[in-house]
């Protein structure tokens, strides 16, 4: 099924800056302000309930407060459904990476999903400096069908993983756009620092993993064949940018087409 007009998105840049840019400040804003509890016993902040009753919350503070040798104060625990549920990178990577297998262009839509989430273009501010995460009913409605085409993602459904990788992002940007209490995003950290590239590496990572695996299923009878620079892309990347992995501009159009398009200019 072919979601093109629905999800067309148009590249990010320095153009829109300023929009996204300015929904994390908020968002930054909205979670300082919030109370913090003990180690033992955090504060609950609730930000969206599923259709399903399943909340999205953060207990504040998060478990990097309390580090010895690197803490950081702003450190919250993202959380959807129960605290013990705890995603690793390679869980999302993983459950995104078994789309491609099951149908990929499901698989492309959902990467357009991650990237729409990384510079909150599903976002709305519901009151004065509230931002959340609230696709349009027609977004709501591909992302149904779309957990209809691939079957519900564990452990929570596509909108559970979607509503989670907000809130991690959300987090991220806690860790290194706050200095002297204050959001900035002029600081040490390039403004990609945090949501964005922490997102937009769950766009890289599955989608070449996915490359690798078909791949090796095509070389199964020529195994001597088998290209292992595609994997080791990754590895290499992940080493450069110390545990990011984002694509670039060209590779987001070359894999996410006809989803990803660049924006037109218009010349006089």
């Amino acid at each position: 099924m072919a979601y093109c007009e629905v999800l067309k998105t148009k590249l990010q840049g320095s153009r829109t800056r300023p929009v996204w840019e300015d929904k994390r400040r908020k968002r930054i804003q909205e979670a300082m302000s919030w109370e913090s509890g003990t180690e033992e016993n955090p504060c609950k902040h609730v930000v969206a309930i599923l259709p399903n009753n399943i909340e999205i919350f953060f207990l504040k503070p998060g478990k990097e407060v309390f580090n010895r040798r690197r803490p950081n104060p702003y450190d919250m625990f993202p959380v959807v459904g129960r605290p013990d549920i705890k995603l690793k990178f390679e869980d999302v990577w993983s459950s995104l990476s078994k789309i491609s297998l099951v149908d990929f262009d499901s698989f492309k839509a959902v990467l357009t999903l991650v990237y729409r989430n990384a510079y909150l273009l599903d976002h709305v501010e519901k009151s004065n400096g509230i931002i959340r995460y609230q696709p349009r009913e027609e977004i709501i409605t591909c992302i149904t069908n779309v957990n209809h085409e691939i079957g519900d993602l564990e452990p929570f459904g596509l909108l559970g993983l979607l509503h989670f990788l907000d809130i991690l992002g959300w987090n991220e940007d806690m860790k290194y756009h706050v200095e002297d209490n204050r959001p900035t995003f002029s600081g040490k950290y390039d403004f990609k620092v945090g949501r964005i590239n922490t997102l937009l590496t769950c766009v890289r990572v599955p989608y070449q993993a996915s490359l690798f695996v078909t791949h090796c299923l095509s070389k199964i009878n020529e195994r001597k064949n088998i290209n292992f620079s595609l994997l080791y892309t990754i590895m290499q990347q992940f080493a450069k940018s110390r545990g990011t992995c984002t694509p670039t501009q060209q590779q987001l159009i070359d894999w996410l087409s006809p989803y990803i398009i660049k924006e037109k200019i218009f010349t006089s």
